[in-house]
């Protein structure tokens, strides 16, 4: 019986992640994600579920461009297929980051299932969250 090193073990698993679930064991790696960034802005477009599986490591993710020096961190939610309240926990993290580093963080792009998780966790009352576009970045930066 081969153990869980043995070469047969590894091809079978990772060919088993690439089809089936790599998008939510590895976060910002693949298609889960893409970013654009100007030097004051910096725009995360997710993908996928957004779980326990995953939460930690991209809010960690989203502190680091926080920490980058943007001034304004905008998560595009629209191809997020599911949004946990575990998974919301991203948000928190980036929330808790932003004013150390003098930013704002928002969430775009919110469909109804993402946006009722955020409501349900209070989300709402201090996270900029759009239905589509976030305001310009003429307003970057200001309050």
């Amino acid at each position: 019986m081969p153990d869980d090193l043995s070469p047969a073990r590894q091809h079978h698993g990772h060919h088993r992640l690439r089809g089936m679930g790599s998008r939510l064991l590895h976060p910002f790696r693949g298609r889960l994600f893409r970013v654009e960034s100007t030097p004051d802005r910096v725009v995360v477009h997710l993908a996928g579920e957004m779980t326990t599986r995953n939460a930690v490591r991209t809010g960690k993710a989203l502190e680091g461009l926080l920490r980058a020096g943007h001034v304004r961190l905008e998560i595009d939610l629209s191809e997020v297929t599911y949004l946990s309240s575990d998974g919301a926990a991203m948000f928190f993290m980036a929330l808790r980051a932003a004013p150390r580093h003098g930013a704002r963080v928002m969430a775009t792009h919110a469909g109804p299932q993402a946006r009722a998780t955020l409501e349900v966790l209070g989300l709402l009352r201090v996270l900029e969250v759009y239905e589509g576009d976030g305001p310009s970045c003429s307003s970057c930066g200001n309050e």
